[in-house]
């Protein structure tokens, strides 16, 4: 057993001496093999990436140890506890430091004993390091390295090297120290310092948004001189004779593109920018940006109101009575970002900022208007549109086209996917179709073809509705993706699923296709209400959209009546079944409002045992207004019967054999367990991934787990049907492994 009881630090220090000079360093680390599985499952071929907010603290400690890891060989000692500063009187001692001659990187040691000097570490590695770079400038991040051996990790300590990964960008190796019968052991960490949210996306008021609008300038506004007005007149004159598009932006908007995203990378900032062209605006402007960042204050807001509980601080509290002040306001830095660019832009344009709203209303503003030309991100959200443009996975499966047409983050066909991913959510989480899925993807694939039909060449007023016709197959195309991921998977799908086209003459035969494909193949006939909600979507795609803006009286008087038929049609089957349903029994909030809702036209159709007569139910159905049932159903009709009808469920096989981080699952669960589920669950979903989660449905019946550290329980969802049984890790690591042998 270790003993707490630890000698001095310069005892361990001269342990830590003799182990670097005979290069044994490295074989006294323990738990290296848990950082290699981390970064091994995000290096994977088969592995595609997705933002985890959640994730981001546990990644970094992970890469920043495995970094350090790989410059612990062949190390040579510059200095053991004498001071390495340039300025006489001053006095910096790191306790060992080395320098690796392969990498030619420096490995700054710091041991910290006593949890009373614990507190001084990070700024004392603040102060090795800066000395480091006065003594050879432009030092860059992976090229100094640190190693803190410290006996007691506490909170503090533990938290500042989590925050010198994640959000610094420093290389930074945790090893606790513990004493043997013998000797020392030295124990890897990843100190992740992070609260879990329980957030799988960056909620829609955290994502406020900016337009940089870009006003030409005539000639006038630049020139004086008479000649050199001239001479430019007929320089702009055979430019825009030699200008094959005039869809193409201007390099001078490309570069400062460029410029804001490096800016944002310096500020620390997290966001990504659309530059679109205006079609249909007025005035003398062709190009805008749309600037977007993270706002933190929402993103707190959204997290204490949804999110997994948190204990009340006085920074919790301040933040909650200030909410209504901070929260959903355009970050000020996204100014300062956007300023950075301005020598650049003024050259040409009159550059203007307006429009400060959430990037969901500004993109719905945008359909009409200006069609997405080039996107760039910074930050975080940077780092993950890299890394997925990089991906084997996404280039060769997940977006193939990606690699075909040598594409990067920066075009809209991979960005806005990835954007809208990041927003609204993935389409079908977790591979599973619920009636509110069918219904939405029939409104994508309705709004898509009609479209189509309106832009095919030839028709009157084409060129005008360009950015529908854009938006509309961008977000078919993100659809399409998950279901192709689905089709990949599916057992019971035998048929290919049809591919969208950008061709003008092909692209609404494409649309009618793919949608006659998921009505007949990846829904079928056995799930008539989903097939249903499909249907109402698909054919009512712009009847929903004039109720969702207002302007329903603009369609004729026929098209809400046929539509509301529909939609009686598909009440009567969901209030049928409501007794006894998944969504009475765990009185859910979609079957609480759906039940609410519907409670005072129900009332005349109960008979005395209060089951529903089925004549007086047409009755009451006929007598609720076309309009107010095209209004309602999008939100709390659907969704009461995402309350009442099982969702789809195909058998699947994992495409491919992938690691998973078994340890930050079990954090996941534990995290659950304190929030207090305790019945957790471990879901291999219907996509072939692997997470967290509630299990809903037969909650009741099952019995609560003890120790989430020891048991879980599993939801399998890969044989179409849901499968709860409580097993141990263990278990459940066996089940995987067995299940995945068929992707090996």
């Amino acid at each position: 057993m270790p003993n707490p009881k630890l000698p001095p630090e310069f005892e361990v220090v001269s342990w830590l001496q003799r182990l670097i000079e005979n290069d044994q360093l490295l074989e006294n680390i323990q738990g290296q093999e848990v950082i290699s599985s981390i970064t091994d499952a995000i290096g994977q071929d088969f592995f595609i990436p997705s933002f985890g907010i959640d994730y981001i603290s546990r990644r970094a400690s992970a890469e920043a140890a495995d970094q350090v890891l790989g410059r612990l060989g062949l190390l040579e000692i510059i200095s053991i506890n004498t001071s390495i500063s340039l300025t006489t009187g001053e006095v910096l001692r790191p306790d060992i430091l080395c320098f690796n001659p392969d990498s030619k990187t420096l490995v700054v040691f710091e041991v910290k004993r006593a949890s009373e000097t614990e507190r001084q570490t990070v700024t004392e590695l603040a102060g090795y390091e800066q000395e480091l770079r006065n003594l050879l400038p432009f030092l860059g991040n992976f090229d100094i390295c640190f190693v803190v051996v410290a006996a007691d990790w506490t909170t503090l300590l533990t938290h500042a090297v989590g925050s010198m990964n994640a959000w610094s960008g420093k290389q930074c190796l945790a090893l606790k120290l513990l004493s043997s019968e013998s000797s020392f052991v030295l124990q890897a960490l990843l100190p992740e310092a992070w609260h879990l949210t329980g957030s799988v996306r960056l909620p829609p008021e955290a994502l406020p948004s900016i337009d940089l609008y870009l006003f030409e300038k005539s000639v006038d506004d630049f020139v004086d001189d008479e000649d050199e007005r001239k001479r430019d007149e007929a320089d702009g004159a055979q430019a825009e004779e030699s200008a094959t598009d005039e869809r193409i932006p201007p390099r001078c908007i490309i570069s400062a593109m460029d410029v804001i995203a490096r800016a944002g990378d310096r500020a620390g900032s997290h966001g990504f920018m659309m530059l679109w062209r205006d079609v249909n605006g007025h005035g003398r402007g062709r190009w805008c940006i749309t600037l977007c960042a993270i706002d933190p204050y929402s993103m707190y807001a959204w997290c204490k109101e949804h999110g997994l509980p948190q204990r009340v601080s006085e920074a919790s509290l301040f933040l909650d009575s200030r909410k209504a002040d901070i929260s959903g306001q355009t970050p000020a830095t996204i100014y300062d970002i956007a300023n950075a660019a301005y020598p650049i832009l003024k050259e040409h344009f009159d550059p203007e900022f307006s429009s400060d709203v959430c990037w969901q209303m500004k993109a719905q503003s945008c359909r009409l208007r200006g069609v997405p030309t080039r996107f760039d991100f910074w930050g975080s959200l940077g780092q993950h549109a890299r890394e997925f443009v990089c991906n084997p996975a996404v280039r060769y499966r997940y977006m193939p086209y990606v690699s075909r047409n040598q594409l990067d983050w920066t075009d809209p066909v991979v960005a806005m996917p990835l954007v809208e991913n990041l927003s609204v959510g993935v389409p079908f989480p977790g591979g599973t179709i619920k009636c509110s899925d069918a219904f939405l993807t029939g409104r994508v694939l309705g709004d898509l073809a009609l479209a189509a039909f309106n832009a095919a060449p030839g028709r009157e007023h084409a060129a005008r509705i360009e950015p529908m016709v854009e938006w509309a197959q961008l977000e078919a195309l993100r659809h399409a993706i998950e279901m192709k991921q689905m089709y990949d998977v599916t057992e019971e799908i035998v048929t290919p699923i049809p591919m969208l086209s950008n061709d003008p003459l092909k692209r609404l035969k494409a649309t009618q296709d793919l949608a006659n494909w998921v009505q007949s193949d990846l829904i079928s006939d056995r799930h008539p209400f989903h097939q249903g909600c499909f249907d109402l979507g698909l054919r009512e795609a712009m009847l929903f959209r004039l109720s969702e803006e207002g302007s329903i009286d603009r369609s004729s008087p026929d098209q809400p009546r046929q539509a509301a038929s529909l939609i009686r049609h598909l009440l009567k089957g969901a209030i049928l079944r409501m007794k006894g349903s998944q969504g009475q029994l765990l009185q859910s909030a979609g079957y609480r409002d759906f039940e609410k809702y519907l409670a005072p036209h129900l009332a005349t159709c109960l008979d005395k045992q209060g089951i529903v007569d089925e004549l007086r139910l047409n009755v009451a159905l006929d007598e609720i207004p076309d309009v107010e049932l095209l209004r309602a159903f999008p939100g709390t009709l659907v969704k009461g019967i995402d309350s009442i009808v099982p969702v789809v469920l195909h058998t699947v096989t994992p495409a491919f054999s992938v690691f998973v981080d078994w340890e930050w699952l079990k954090s996941g669960v534990r995290a659950l367990f304190e929030s207090g589920d305790h019945r957790p669950a471990v879901i291999f979903n219907q996509n072939g991934t692997v997470g967290t989660g509630h299990i809903l449905g037969m909650r009741k019946f099952l019995s609560p787990i003890m120790d989430p550290d020891v048991e879980v329980y599993l939801l399998d969802e890969t044989s179409a049907r849901n499968i709860a049984m409580k097993m141990t890790w263990e278990e459940v690591k066996t089940f995987y492994a067995e299940w995945s042998q068929g992707a090996a």
